[in-house]
């Protein structure tokens, strides 16, 4: 079973449909959890596994958020003269210090479970940078992930 924790309905589907989908290039058989437990936003754990049990899984793969970082600066302020038109006019300007945010990088963690013990069978932890174009930066981390776990023989 595949489980998306976020607020995001559609970001959880679409993560968990691409992993089950790569996981089915594989020969393996993945459920979505929202197809286990509904998209009704956050899940209690008692009902998770509860889905587990009934769906008959072997493992769970949880991928969650851990932590959100902005990248941000301050520049200086300055005095600056400007030359003018006419020789000797001068015109000077004063600049406030600017406050300036760069982009963001998220944190985010892979557990793969099995399903009965709930022991831990393989951890991933991914740095990422914002991106305008959602839909492939989710491609390459699901990518990154999957190729992670076939190269640690998990899958």
């Amino acid at each position: 079973m595949v489980v998306a924790v976020t607020e995001d309905d559609l970001l959880r589907r679409t993560f968990e449909d691409r992993m089950v989908a790569l996981l089915g290039k594989r020969g393996l058989k993945g459920i979505p959890s929202y197809a286990a437990v509904g998209s009704r936003g956050q899940v209690e754990e008692a009902d998770l596994r509860q889905a587990i049990a009934k769906s008959g899984a072997e493992g769970v793969l949880v991928t969650r958020v851990t932590r959100v970082d902005r990248e941000s600066g301050t520049l200086p302020g300055a005095t600056v003269g400007l030359y003018g038109y006419y020789s000797g006019v001068w015109q000077t300007v004063h600049l406030a210090p600017q406050k300036i945010t760069g982009p963001s990088w998220t944190v985010s963690e892979t557990r793969l479970f099995d399903a009965k013990s709930g022991v831990l069978a393989w951890t991933g932890t991914m740095e990422t940078r914002e991106n305008d174009d959602l839909g492939a930066a989710l491609t390459q981390y699901i990518n990154v992930i999957f190729d992670a776990m076939v190269s640690d023989r998990v899958l």
